[in-house]
């Protein structure tokens, strides 16, 4: 999955990686950040001889940024607009790698308009803001608020405040199952777990513990399902035991079935490999 041709190069690139480092640019603004999942690669440069404008890393005990970006940073994809910071995880607001599932969706517009669907772990929203632009119905959910609230400010930025969306702040397992038992179900189901999380009532997730009763509950609340997308960051989940969790609960949709690992590209054609993901979409 080339993400090069589909995040516009202005709003983001993979500069260098490696050493447990990765240097990218957001926007105008450049940033260096700790990631274990580079330690095995070389960088191109010594990353010293990166200016930077911000840096991140808690290699020394102490988790912190150097350098102070302005409050206006900012990066989009299509029509999808994200406010950026720097959070004390490291994190800035937006998985660039998810930009092959955003266009995507866009590309099966035709099957998302009008539908239901919902997004759990969602973060700053950025598949909820694909499927908004493609005409959907989301039910957004995140058991963080502050994630929810700035997934709704990147909606109103993105001219998106409008469009039929429920913010849900609430444990992604806890609000299925009472969407089941209310008798609600849904057409689309778009998920990007953490390999742990833990839930505004204190509630625990870890991925290799739940992720297959997720599913198993995604099946009940998608009998009908119109597009599936399920998506991680944790190492010891590759694409194929994704689509395997996928088949045990949708076998019967099983021939459409995507598998790949997410990527990110630098301009020299190095790629870093950056999550996995499975997914599929009925066609009338």
């Amino acid at each position: 999955m080339d993400l090069a041709l589909v995040f516009e190069s202005e709003q983001y690139e993979l500069i260098d990686f490696g050493d447990g480092t990765k240097v990218e640019r957001f926007g105008d603004r450049i940033v260096a950040r700790e990631s274990p999942s580079v330690e095995m690669f070389e960088p191109k440069m010594p990353l010293g001889e990166v200016e930077v404008d911000a840096s991140f890393d808690s290699r020394d005990g102490d988790c912190r940024w150097h350098g102070e970006l302005d409050s206006e940073w900012a990066t989009s994809h299509s029509q999808s607009q994200f406010s950026l910071r720097q959070t004390p995880t490291g994190q800035v607001g937006v998985f660039p790698e998810q930009a092959a599932n955003w266009d995507w969706i866009a590309k099966h517009a035709d099957v998302v308009s009008g539908k239901k669907a919902i997004n759990l772990f969602a973060y700053t929203g950025g598949s909820t803001l694909a499927l908004a632009a493609a005409g959907a119905h989301i039910t957004h959910v995140d058991s963080a608020s502050s994630v929810v609230t700035w997934a709704r400010e990147n909606a109103a930025k993105s001219g998106l405040a409008d469009r039929p969306i429920r913010w849900i702040v609430e444990d992604a397992m806890k609000f299925v199952q009472r969407e089941i038992k209310r008798g609600n179900s849904y057409d689309i189901f778009v998920a990007d777990p953490p390999s742990f999380g833990r839930g505004k009532k204190n509630e625990t997730w870890k991925i290799e513990r739940d992720l297959e009763d997720l599913v198993e509950l995604a099946k009940a609340l998608c009998p009908d399902p119109k597009m599936v997308i399920l998506s991680c960051h944790t190492p010891t989940w590759d694409a194929s035991d994704l689509e395997f969790v996928l088949e045990r609960q949708f076998a019967s949709h099983s021939e459409k079935f995507e598998a790949f690992a997410l990527s990110l590209n630098t301009n020299d054609g190095r790629t870093l490999p950056s999550g996995d993901c499975a997914r599929f979409v009925v066609e009338d």
